[in-house]
């Protein structure tokens, strides 16, 4: 898919989330209602079940700076390295106490994890970037502005996991389907 593809999405789904904002439907929410302050996170995962249904895999990243924290995603691609397979170990005082819960436990887990130089050639995606005076709708590579954002994490998108980022998506999906 090209990046000119990508881009049209995303510009659709921010300006359904513009209308639906406009029109009142996330007034209720605490943190929607201030759309696009401090809603880069759940923005996220909204943008990347949408661009999902369009065949475009992402990876949700996050940076640090100052003490404030952004997220956008970067288009899961050949523009991206790895990602890094990664055993922790588990320690003991940890498992007792899942145990305790009559959880399963193991000494170790494995799992994925992007560092900054697996990602750092990706496509980048963020349609919040106006909360902090940029562009409402950023899609391109690495720039000064992300560039003083510290790396803090990075992972694929596999879902929503709650019932209020599925009922913002449906109101924002609404808009978006015209």
């Amino acid at each position: 898919m090209t990046d000119d593809i990508i881009k049209k999405h995303v510009d659709a789904f921010r300006k359904a989330i513009d209308e639906a904002k406009y029109a009142g439907k996330f007034d209720r929410d605490f943190i929607f209602c201030c759309f696009p302050l401090a809603c880069c996170g759940d923005t996220c995962y909204l943008l990347a079940e949408y661009l999902k249904t369009k065949g475009i895999d992402t990876i949700y990243v996050c940076g640090d700076f100052d003490g404030q924290t952004h997220a956008w995603l970067v288009v899961k691609d050949e523009r991206i390295e790895g990602p890094n397979k990664e055993t922790i170990l588990i320690p003991q005082k940890f498992r007792s106490i899942l145990k305790k819960y009559g959880a399963d436990t193991c000494d170790e887990y494995e799992c994925i994890v992007y560092k900054e130089k697996n990602i750092i050639s990706g496509l980048m995606i963020d349609i919040t970037g106006d909360q902090f005076g940029q562009s409402p709708v950023y899609v391109g590579y690495m720039n000064d502005f992300y560039r003083q954002f510290n790396f803090c994490n990075a992972h694929d998108y596999y879902g929503f996991g709650n019932s209020r980022l599925e009922n913002l998506y449906n109101i924002i999906n609404d808009y978006a389907k015209g």
